[in-house]
């Protein structure tokens, strides 16, 4: 290794030192003192856009949005083919299958909660 390298090294090695040194300088956030940036106001309407013109007062356009919703499907796409994509067949019963197990519940007719 050279001499050049070493120097490198420890500055590497310095940094977080130096990082840590130059946070203990600043103004924590409980200090009444601290210098904080000056605030702006945004407003909320800063990118907005008026309806263009020709396309009519705003009760027609309002009609006209409220008339484009009515005339869609009332499902939107829910069941639009009923059942028909889906059906399966049910399997033949198996001569070889296991009887069906006793009902766990038979005797809990009595219990009310």
């Amino acid at each position: 290794m050279s001499f050049s390298y070493w120097p490198k090294v420890a500055a590497l090695a310095l940094l977080p030192l130096a990082a840590m040194a130059q946070q203990a300088q600043q103004a924590g956030p409980a200090d009444p003192n601290a210098s904080v940036p000056a605030s702006q106001y945004v407003s909320a309407f800063r990118d907005y856009r008026a309806v263009a013109d020709g396309q009519g007062s705003p009760d027609e356009t309002w009609r006209a949005a409220n008339q484009a919703v009515a005339n869609q499907d009332p499902h939107a796409g829910h069941m639009a083919a009923p059942h028909t994509a889906s059906q399966a067949v049910a399997p033949a019963a198996s001569p070889l299958a296991a009887p069906a197990p006793a009902d766990p519940h038979a005797g809990h007719g009595s219990h009310h909660h």
